[in-house]
C-alpha cells in the first residue's frame, strides 16, 4: 500500500516537474540581474571599447533575455541578425518616477555595441519601451557612432536624454577617397509616460552652443 502511495505521488510529481521546466522566462528573471547605480543627476553613456569594460559587468543568458524582450525593440537594432552570437551585459538600474524603473543593458555582438534603456512598469509588470542611449556600429566604408547624457533637461523633475550621433563615411572620388564627418543631435523629453523627440539639432557648425556641454568621444575629429 506504501509503493502504491509513493508511485501515485510519484506520478503527480513528474507532470508538475516538466511543467515547470517548460514555464517560459519572465521580466522578473531579467529583473533579478540587475543592481541599482549611485544615486547622480547625470548619466553619461558611450561606447567603451576597451577589454576590461567586459570584466566590469555581469551578462544574462542570451536564451532569457531574448525570449522574453518584446521582438518590436530589437529588430530596431540592425545587425543584431543572430541572437544567439550576441553578449548581452548588465549595466544597472535607476527609477524613473514612482512606475517606471530603467535598466541599463549592453548588447555586442563582433565588434557592434549597443546601449539602451528597458524601461520596465512595475505596476503593469511588463517592459514598454527600449530606448537607445549609445552606440557603435558600420562597415569600412561607413559607421555610426552614438553617446548620450541623461539628466533633466528642462527642469521638470523628470529625466530627459540629449542624445548625439556621429556619422563618418569616406566617398568615393576618383582615385580617391573622401572622408566624411556629420554630426547630430536629438532631445528627448519625457512627457506622458515615455520619451519623446522633441528638437533635432543638425548640423553641427549651426549649433555648436547646443552640442558643446554634451561632448561625446569622436574617433575622427579632435576634440
Amino acid at each position: 500500500m506504501i509503493h502504491i502511495k509513493r508511485f501515485l505521488r510519484y506520478c503527480c510529481a513528474v507532470p508538475c516537474f516538466l511543467s515547470a521546466l517548460q514555464q517560459p522566462a519572465t521580466a522578473q528573471e531579467i529583473l533579478a540581474y540587475f543592481k541599482p547605480l549611485p544615486a547622480t543627476d547625470t548619466l553619461h553613456v558611450e561606447v567603451n571599447l576597451e577589454p576590461d569594460s567586459l570584466a566590469a559587468a555581469d551578462t544574462i543568458p542570451n536564451r532569457l533575455f531574448f525570449s522574453e524582450i518584446p521582438t518590436v525593440f530589437i529588430q530596431d537594432i540592425e545587425y543584431i541578425a543572430d541572437s544567439s552570437a550576441a553578449l548581452v551585459l548588465v549595466r544597472g538600474l535607476f527609477p524613473l518616477n514612482d512606475s517606471i524603473a530603467a535598466y541599463w543593458v549592453e548588447i555586442r555582438q563582433y565588434w557592434f555595441q549597443h546601449h539602451a534603456l528597458l524601461l520596465y512598469d512595475q505596476s503593469r509588470k511588463k517592459f514598454v519601451d527600449m530606448v537607445r542611449l549609445a552606440e557603435w556600429y558600420g562597415g569600412e566604408s561607413g559607421q555610426i557612432l552614438v553617446g548620450s547624457w541623461v539628466f533633466d533637461y528642462d527642469g521638470d523633475g523628470q529625466k530627459d536624454i540629449f542624445r548625439r550621433e556621429i556619422r563618418h563615411s569616406l566617398i568615393p572620388d576618383a582615385d580617391t577617397l573622401l572622408e566624411r564627418t556629420e554630426e547630430m543631435a536629438e532631445l528627448l523629453r519625457w512627457k506622458n509616460g515615455r520619451f519623446q523627440e522633441e528638437i533635432i539639432y543638425y548640423p553641427f557648425r549651426d549649433n555648436p552652443a547646443q552640442y558643446n556641454p554634451f561632448p561625446i568621444r569622436s574617433f575622427w575629429r579632435d576634440e
